[in-house]
């Protein structure tokens, strides 16, 4: 069943997008055989931030580049996905470690299935929790990015005298009218998978407080908040880098 879905995914693709459907396919597979290496690459004692820097950026240069070519506005995006990553990336790291967020959660960990695996595993959980978390919300970063700075660009394009503040507060316009459908969509992609469990929760009548200071509610949930942050952050540093590229642009224009 599992590979019918991904034949008909394929192909409804491939007829709705054309050529881009195509292009869209072959990075989602390009981004599919990162994840991939990346997983390997922890298994074998890879140093994790490492693996998830060079993932992060592989992941970002074919989303970015690949599919949708190389210029300013790409260029604007992928900046402003490092730099927001970067200043997360200890961010994320400090919360997983303070919250004891790595590893097994409760359920987990009292599960019959767990004494069949090798516990002993020579890789560092809060690490690997973070390169999760940074992971789990690069695409989100990625499609915010892209968004505002392709909207400022097309901006540009049709006034070309706008000023730089100008272009700046159009592109926080624009996330602004992003931000609410984008949250909605990370709630909806890390709680809806969580329904089966919070029932399970629910049946065993779990009080309010253990379930706010039990881990594996924080782990469904820290995803999700990460990613709004990070979506939150990204709107106003692209809005600035497209103004500020498109400025430089022209001036380098005027300058030949």
């Amino acid at each position: 069943m599992l590979i019918i879905l991904v034949l008909i995914l394929m192909i409804v693709v491939v007829l709705v997008g054309g050529d881009r459907g195509a292009m869209s396919l072959i990075a989602l597979a390009g981004n599919i055989l990162c994840l991939s290496l990346a997983i390997w690459l922890y298994a074998v004692g890879a140093p994790v931030f490492l693996v998830t820097a060079g993932a992060g950026i592989l992941i970002s240069c074919i989303t970015l580049f690949y599919q949708n070519g190389t210029n300013i506005k790409t260029w604007s995006a992928f900046l402003a996905v490092a730099i927001t990553m970067c200043v997360l990336f200890a961010f994320i790291y400090l919360v997983v470690w303070k919250s004891g967020a790595g590893g097994l959660n409760e359920i987990q960990a009292a599960g019959e299935d767990v004494f069949y695996y090798n516990m002993n595993l020579d890789i560092s959980m809060p690490k690997v929790a973070t390169a999760v978390i940074v992971l789990s919300t690069l695409g989100a970063v990625i499609d915010m990015a892209l968004t505002v700075t392709t909207s400022v660009y097309e901006v540009k394009c049709h006034k070309p005298d706008i000023k730089m503040n100008k272009l700046v507060q159009s592109g926080m316009k624009i996330g602004k009218d992003v931000i609410g459908t984008t949250v909605n969509t990370l709630l909806f992609a890390y709680l809806g998978e969580s329904l089966l469990l919070f029932a399970y929760l629910r049946m065993q009548n779990y009080s309010i407080e253990l379930l706010l200071n039990s881990k594996i509610l924080f782990q469904n949930c820290i995803s999700m908040i990460f990613g709004a942050i990070s979506c939150t952050m990204i709107m106003p540093v692209s809005a600035v880098l497209i103004a500020k590229n498109c400025e430089l642009f022209d001036w380098m224009e005027n300058s030949k």
